[in-house]
């Protein structure tokens, strides 16, 4: 996986991540975006292990099988996402401590906290970085629904 400088999603594929945040609330959701180029394409909700309202673990047997289908449809993991019910859409302490898996990763956070709010970084050595986050009308993209899935 290469560092992407963007992400790009469409704005229908966004929506649903959206709504699957505001389900899980007050816990943090997560899930994985997948795509090409820094375009999504599919986006894998997930259970969060932790059920924690402050921190997220995607559910190793859903990351599994997350990863299998991304591989299998050609396609490479470009971010991670979760939600923050209570707070801003910016990293954490422990979303960057957690970084150090897949480093390449975008993270895009959704602040629930109030008005929805969404943002996009990389986050390299404990290092943050904004990313562009660009929104499209007409491109589609898969939302593939792990929750409660079991190998």
């Amino acid at each position: 996986m290469s560092a992407q400088r963007r992400l790009v999603i469409g704005r229908r594929l966004l929506q649903q991540v959206l709504e699957h945040c505001l389900e899980e609330k007050p816990v943090e959701a997560c899930g994985i975006l997948a795509g090409k180029g820094g375009r999504v394409t599919c986006a894998y909700a997930a259970d969060n292990a932790r059920r924690s309202t402050v921190f997220y673990e995607v559910d190793p047997e859903q990351q599994g099988e997350a990863l299998r289908r991304i591989a299998e449809r050609g396609e490479e993991l470009l971010g991670i996402y979760h939600s923050h019910p209570k707070a801003p859409a910016v990293p954490s302490q422990s979303d960057i401590a957690q970084a150090v898996h897949y480093p390449d990763a975008i993270r895009l956070i959704v602040s629930l906290d109030g008005p929805t709010e969404v943002g996009a970084f990389r986050i390299a050595d404990g290092r943050v970085e904004e990313v562009p986050l660009q929104v499209l009308e007409r491109l589609g993209g898969d939302f593939c629904d792990l929750r409660g899935w079991r190998g």
